[in-house]
């Protein structure tokens, strides 16, 4: 019985391969268009540049930090509206005074809540100490934006400081909203491609729930 099984092998072969040959066209799957994605939404670069430690601004040609020209006038009370720097408004909740951050005898550096004084690149110790629950999820990884390794034994890791994201004069100017996500896959089982924006809610059907 198994030998003259063995006879059909060849023949069963030759039919199927007949079928895919010459048989029916396969059924076209359709595909949705891909959704184009406009290339800087793609950058993991910063919102904002820094000006560095110790800030440097480049005035008639020459590179000055902020002590160049504050040493010359380091003792004299700020005026209400002062001659340089008008773009500047302070508008950062009760942060209303260039002292709340910048220390009075150095202004190449910053000033904390108990007179310490640190540096620019230390920026995100002095935004921690209202911010606390804000710096927790920068700690972990879930506020701002990271590059590179999440496993540093395997690369570097790139953590952008507060200040390349939200100005610190008005942190709101411009406001810092939730960024879109990127389009999802093109997939059958998931429909067309909705936005995920907070403020759309979406009416395709949900293929991970029980339809009612």
């Amino acid at each position: 019985m198994s030998r003259q099984m063995g006879f059909l092998i060849g023949p069963t072969f030759f039919l199927a391969a007949s079928w895919f040959l010459w048989g029916p066209e396969h059924v076209v799957i359709p595909q949705a268009r891909a959704k184009s994605v406009d290339r800087n939404r793609l950058d993991t670069g910063p919102h904002r540049k820094i000006l560095g430690d110790p800030p440097v601004i480049r005035i008639n040609e020459f590179d000055r930090t902020c002590m160049d020209c504050h040493r010359i006038f380091l003792n004299k009370q700020p005026k209400s509206k002062p001659d340089k720097h008008r773009h500047i408004q302070p508008r950062h909740g009760i942060n209303t005074r260039c002292y709340d951050c910048h220390d009075r005898e150095d202004r190449d550096r910053l000033v904390l809540r108990d007179g310490r004084t640190i540096p620019y690149t230390e920026i995100v110790i002095l935004c921690a100490q209202c911010h606390v629950s804000i710096h927790r999820d920068w700690k972990v990884g879930l506020h701002g934006r990271q590059s590179g390794f999440w496993d540093v034994s395997k690369g570097q890791r790139k953590r952008l400081l507060c200040t390349e994201c939200h100005d610190p004069h008005r942190p709101r100017h411009p406001v810092m909203g939730g960024v879109e996500p990127l389009p999802p896959p093109n997939t059958l089982r998931m429909g067309t491609p909705e936005s995920h924006s907070a403020d759309i809610e979406h009416e395709s059907r949900n293929p991970l729930r029980r339809n009612k």
